[in-house]
C-alpha cells in the first residue's frame, strides 16, 4: 500500500486478501493506515543530525548506568562483563538499523507502526502494550533516581540532624517532577534535543567523577571477589545481561527520532546509531569498570550508595544524574503516551489525528494532556513508595529485550518474505539473521523472568554484600 494516496479518487475497491489481512479488516481500516502515513510525511523533521544523536544517547543513557558496576561484577570482572557488552552492542546496532530500515520502507512514524506494517493487527496489540508497560515501568525507575539522588543531595548541604519538611523524599520528587511534567507536555520529540545534550553532558561529568576517584584513592578498595561463601556460576552472569539490555534500550525511541530528524535516510541514520553507541560503551565502561574497582564485592545496585554524602564532588554528580533523568523521562514517555493514544483511538473506535499537523485540533490536544497527567500522577505515586531501582530494572531489564531483539527479529523476517527486488542470497541471510534475533531475545526474556522468580523466592542469593558508605 506504499504511496497510495488515501483522497485519490483511483483507489481500486478490490484489495488482495494478503494486503487485507496484513494491514487491516477492511477499506476503513486500510484508509485509517494511509491517513497516518499522510501525518508521517506531513509532518516536518525538525532534528539535527547531532540533535539525533544525544537524543538516541540520552533514550538509553540513565538511571540503568548506576547498576553497571554492579552488573560488572556479576559478569565475572572487568574484562568478560565488556566482552560481553561489545557481542550484545553488536545486536543491539543491527536491530536500530533493522527498525530504521522498516520504518523507512514502510513509511512508520513509530515503533508500534514499525511492527504493524510489518507484522499485522495482532503483532501491534502485543507491541503497543509492551511499550505501555516497559516505558511506564521506566518512568517509575526515573522518579526513584530522582528522589534517592536529591535525598542524599540535600542531606549533604543541610544538617542531617535536623528533621526539616522540605528534606522529606516526598517532597523534593514531587518538587522537582513538576519540571518533569512540562517537559512531558511537548507534543513533539524534536524539541527534547536541547534538554537531551544536556543531560548527557551531565551524565558525562558522572562518569568522570567515578574515574577521578579511583584515581584518587578516595575509597578503601574492597577486594573484587565474590564472598559469602556463594561461587561465580553461569546462572549469576546471565543476571548481568537484563541489566546491559536495560541500559542500552533506545529502540522504542529511535524510530521517532529516526521520523523527526532532517533529510532522514537509513545510511544517515546508521551514523547516529554508531556515535550514540559507541559514546555509550565508553560511559557505560568506565563507569562498570572503574566503580567495580573503587569497591569490589562491596561495590551496591546502586553505585553512587557507596560514595560519602558528604563527598561534595559526588554531591554534584547525584545533581547531574538527577538533571539527566528529568531530561530522559519525557522522551520515553513520548513513546509510551503514543502507544497509549494508538490503542486508545481504536479501543473507541476514534478518527486518527488530521494530517494537517499545523494546527492540532482541540480534541486531541486535550486528550494528549489528560493522557499524560494521568501517566506522571500514577508513575510519581508508584515510584514514592518503591525502595531502589533494582526492584524496577530487574523485572523491565527482561522486556527491554523483546524490544531489542524479538520485535526486531519479527520485522525483518516478514519484510524479507515481502520484499521482491532483494536477491535470494539476501533474503537467507535476512532469515537467518531474523531467525537469531527471535531466538536470542526469547532466550533473554525467559532467563530473565526464572532468574527474577527465583530471586524473590529465595533460590538464588545474593553474591556481594553492598558495603554503603
Amino acid at each position: 500500500i506504499q504511496g497510495i494516496n488515501p483522497t485519490d479518487s483511483n483507489i481500486s475497491p478490490s484489495m488482495s486478501a494478503d494486503s487485507s489481512a496484513d494491514y487491516g479488516e477492511n477499506g476503513r481500516s486500510l484508509v485509517k493506515i494511509e491517513l497516518s502515513s499522510a501525518q508521517m510525511r506531513a509532518e516536518p523533521a525538525q532534528s539535527s543530525f547531532f540533535g539525533s544523536v544525544f537524543l538516541v544517547i540520552n533514550a538509553s543513557i540513565g538511571a540503568g548506568l548506576l547498576a553497571f558496576p554492579f552488573a560488572f561484577q556479576q559478569a565475572g570482572g572487568v574484562a568478560a562483563a565488556i566482552f560481553l557488552m561489545l557481542v550484545f552492542v553488536i545486536f543491539i546496532c543491527i536491530a536500530l538499523l533493522i527498525l530504521s530500515y522498516c520504518a523507512e520502507h514502510n513509511s512508520a512514524p513509530t515503533y508500534q507502526d514499525v511492527v504493524f506494517r510489518a507484522c499485522g493487527q495482532h503483532a501491534r496489540l502485543v507491541c503497543e502494550i509492551a511499550v505501555i508497560v516497559y516505558t511506564f515501568g521506566a518512568c517509575i525507575t526515573y522518579f526513584v533516581v530522582i528522589g534517592d539522588q536529591l535525598e542524599s543531595l540535600l542531606k549533604a548541604v543541610v544538617d542531617s540532624s535536623m528533621d526539616h519538611w522540605y528534606l522529606d523524599r516526598r517532597f523534593t520528587t514531587f518538587a522537582v517532577s513538576i519540571i518533569v511534567l512540562v517537559l512531558s507536555l511537548f507534543r513533539n520529540i524534536s524539541y527534547l534535543s536541547i534538554p537531551s545534550s544536556l543531560g548527557v553532558l551531565a551524565m558525562l561529568y558522572l562518569v568522570v567523577m567515578v574515574v577521578v576517584s579511583y584515581a584518587n584513592g578516595s575509597y578503601p578498595k574492597v577486594p573484587a571477589t565474590f564472598d559469602g561463601g556463594v561461587e561465580w556460576s553461569w546462572s549469576v552472569a546471565f543476571s548481568a545481561i537484563p541489566v546491559i539490555c536495560f541500559g542500552f534500550q533506545c529502540h522504542v525511541s529511535a524510530v521517532p527520532v529516526y521520523h523527526s530528524m532532517k533529510g532522514r535516510s537509513v545510511r544517515r541514520f546508521a551514523w547516529v546509531i554508531l556515535l550514540a553507541m559507541g559514546f555509550d560503551v565508553l560511559l557505560y565502561s568506565l563507569a562498570g569498570a572503574f566503580g567495580l574497582l573503587s569497591f569490589g564485592s562491596g561495590t551496591c545496585s546502586d553505585v553512587l550508595q557507596n560514595y560519602s554524602p558528604k563527598d561534595y564532588y559526588m554531591v554534584v554528580a547525584r545533581f547531574a544524574l538527577a538533571f539527566n533523568i528529568v531530561t530522559s523521562y519525557p522522551i520515553l514517555h513520548y513513546c509510551g503516551r503514543v502507544a497509549l493514544n494508538d490503542l486508545y483511538l481504536r479501543m473507541f473506535n476514534l478518527p486518527p489525528t488530521s494530517p494537517d499537523l499545523s494546527i492540532e485540533p482541540r480534541a486531541d490536544r486535550l486528550r494528549r494532556i489528560v493522557q499524560t497527567v494521568i501517566w506522571f500522577v500514577l508513575s510519581l505515586l508508584i515510584a514514592i513508595f518503591v525502595g531502589s531501582i533494582d526492584k524496577v530494572i530487574e523485572p523491565f531489564g527482561g522486556l527491554a529485550a523483546t524490544f531489542i531483539f524479538i520485535f526486531p527479529g519479527l520485522c525483518l523476517l516478514r519484510t524479507a518474505l515481502k520484499l521482491e527486488h532483494i536477491t535470494r542470497v539476501q533474503r537467507r541471510i535476512s532469515l537467518v539473521v531474523a531467525v537469531i534475533f527471535i531466538v536470542l531475545g526469547t532466550f533473554i526474556f525467559v532467563e530473565n523472568t526464572t532468574l527474577v522468580i527465583m530471586h524473590d523466592s529465595g533460590a538464588i542469593k545474593e553474591i556481594t554484600s553492598c558495603h554503603p558508605a
